[in-house]
């Protein structure tokens, strides 16, 4: 009956349940221990396997208006659809929602003992390597997420208010989002040298094509602004124009009564 016990709350083959057992004189919490540090040397004798795989874990608590995403890395394209390890990178990104960072590093996420307690147990079911490769904390006033189908990339934004409408907006946008991966929310987060090279070509093509100083200069703010609208969220056009025509995304949430985008954070296994 104890090793029946011991199989339905750690999922492993009845004979290294009845090894357990034997190893902690019959105690099942003693086991459960035993199975762990034995699991942990296997995790290390596997440490230097390439992790090419993964999984995008999220996690969202609505009332206290944090989330946290994650990417989870591991050996397989099996594992990585595996519900223990779909659930396992939830659960990081429910732990790291509930920390206070907004940016925490993964090898100190990993060596959390709550985690590295999943960690082990799952690696004691699953028998491959696994890497903690990304970690992010959002909080806003209002949360959305999406993960593709594939699980391979995923998406989570923060917005200054809970979008009023008929469509779901927020999902909606979280899913444009992922499809044209902007650089920046809006212009004033774009690296002022991304900027700087988009202007510098347009001159230099302008010059080059004989242009006048004063079309130059012209020529080279459309260029600029036409970079804009192509990577930065706020100014893009919907992807949905079905839904919402062809709108730019501060006019789809200011329709919905949401004042802007506070937070963004991409993600793509191995990426």
């Amino acid at each position: 009956q104890m090793v029946k016990d011991l199989r339905e709350k750690t999922g492993l083959p009845m004979m290294e349940c009845k090894q357990a057992l034997t190893e902690s004189g019959g105690d099942i919490e003693a086991a459960i221990e035993w199975l762990r540090k034995k699991h942990k040397g296997k995790m290390s004798e596997r440490a230097d396997r390439q992790t090419g795989e993964g999984r995008i874990g999220v996690f969202i608590d609505d009332a206290k208006k944090i989330g946290g995403i994650v990417e989870l890395q591991c050996e397989t394209a099996p594992v990585a659809k595996n519900e223990l390890f779909v659930n396992l990178a939830n659960e990081i990104a429910r732990i790291v929602a509930m920390g206070s960072e907004a940016s925490p590093d993964p090898e100190a996420v990993r060596k959390n003992p709550e985690v590295d307690a999943k960690f082990t147990d799952v690696f004691g079911r699953l028998r491959e390597s696994m890497n903690l490769r990304a970690c992010r904390r959002v909080q806003g006033e209002y949360l959305a997420c999406y993960v593709h189908h594939d699980g391979k990339s995923g998406v989570m934004l923060a917005l200054d208010a809970e979008p009023k409408s008929d469509k779901n907006v927020a999902a909606d946008l979280c899913m444009h989002t992922l499809f044209t991966q902007p650089i920046a929310i809006d212009r004033a987060g774009v690296p002022a040298e991304e900027i700087e090279k988009v202007r510098s070509l347009a001159i230099e093509v302008a010059k080059n094509e004989g242009k006048p100083e004063q079309i130059v200069q012209k020529i080279a703010e459309g260029k600029v602004n036409a970079f804009f609208a192509e990577r930065v969220l706020l100014e893009q056009i919907h992807v949905k124009t079905d839904d919402y025509g062809k709108t730019k995304i501060a006019d789809v949430l200011k329709q919905a009564g949401v004042g802007t985008v506070t937070d963004m954070v991409i993600m793509k296994v191995g990426g």
